[in-house]
């Protein structure tokens, strides 16, 4: 991978140079260090690559606000965590992510120029990419991943970004246990393999927990929005049914009911509410002899001006109109 940091370059600018020795504490022992110096700061680039994996340690140090082009020249598919600082990248064309020390992400990254944004200051970068032919061989030896590795290989070919993970304690030892790691030869080869299943498990438990929660709550959601929807059709006031009054009822905040009931049912909960007072009216015209102003005081309007211009808003009729041609109600305007 090389790391232009103008999008018509096709090779670095910056100047070898010595590490320099306040940033040599970051240096993991088992690779050497390329240390550039550019105009808008210096990077360290350690990598390992054997024919199963590659991975790749960088170190930035930041002075004024840049974009950097790195360019894969083969597709990659990657563990990438941000020990400290923050990136917003562009990969595959999608839009923006965030890069930071909060979570950790697999990607799968089409040969071709990208787009890095690191923020001023020190960053830590950790990159591991994973060979097709050794995700398979972990497929093959672990049948656990197998769904995992699956939407890997799909991901590979159509060049998605899969579900950020959550930087737990049990991933930040194992990237401590590889930055620390001494051995060298076929001995630093297995174990680095080793680490490498480590993360795929400790990604694969995370992301099979966050899709659970997400699957228990979008359940509670529905169970509440049915609630909610039964709770307006059955209310004789039907009219006093507003998104407060629901949210407070149902212990919900306005906003994710507002916004769920929408996705959910394809029409606003005001709209749902008017729709079911405007049908319940019409029933009760066509149905009985109470008076218009007993039928708007059921539906719960105080004031009987505001519902007959809501009523014929809605169907394009008066109440009067309605109760004397029953026949010819209208389903509404909306």
């Amino acid at each position: 991978m090389l790391i232009p940091h103008t999008p018509d370059q096709v090779t670095h600018t910056g100047q070898t140079v010595p590490v320099p020795w306040e940033l040599k504490k970051y240096l993991a022992p088992w690779a050497g260090a390329e240390c550039l110096s550019y105009d808008f700061g210096i990077i360290i680039r350690q990598v390992l690559a054997t024919a199963d994996f590659r991975i790749c340690a960088s170190v930035l140090n930041i002075t004024r606000p840049v974009q950097l082009y790195p360019y894969w020249d083969t597709p990659a598919i990657a563990l990438q965590y941000i020990r400290q600082g923050s990136i917003c990248a562009c990969l595959n064309g999608t839009a923006e992510v965030s890069l930071d020390a909060s979570r950790y992400s697999l990607f799968h990254i089409r040969a071709g120029q990208h787009v890095y944004r690191p923020q001023e200051g020190l960053s830590e970068l950790l990159r591991i990419e994973i060979s097709p032919r050794f995700l398979q061989e972990l497929q093959a030896a672990h049948p656990l991943l197998q769904q995992m590795l699956d939407n890997l290989r799909k991901g590979h070919q159509t060049g998605e970004l899969l579900y950020p993970a959550r930087m737990n304690g049990k991933v930040k030892h194992i990237l401590h246990e590889i930055y620390q790691c001494r051995k060298t030869g076929p001995s630093l080869h297995l174990e680095m393999k080793a680490h490498i299943y480590s993360l795929l498990s400790a990604y694969d438990e995370e992301i099979t927990l966050a899709h659970n929660l997400e699957s228990i709550q979008a359940s509670k959601m529905e169970k509440t929005l049915l609630a909610v929807k039964h709770y307006i059709t059955d209310y004789p006031h039907i009219h006093e049914c507003s998104l407060e009054s629901m949210s407070r009822h149902f212990n919900i905040s306005s906003s994710a009911l507002k916004l769920n009931f929408k996705r959910q049912y394809h029409i606003s909960l005001g709209d749902f509410v008017q729709q079911q007072c405007m049908l319940k009216a019409q029933q009760l015209l066509a149905g009985g002899a109470d008076p218009v102003r007993d039928i708007a005081l059921q539906l719960g309007y105080t004031d009987v001006s505001n519902f007959s211009r809501a009523f014929r808003n809605y169907t394009g009729r008066s109440p009067h109109e309605m109760r004397i041609h029953p026949e010819q109600a209208s389903r509404g305007r909306h």
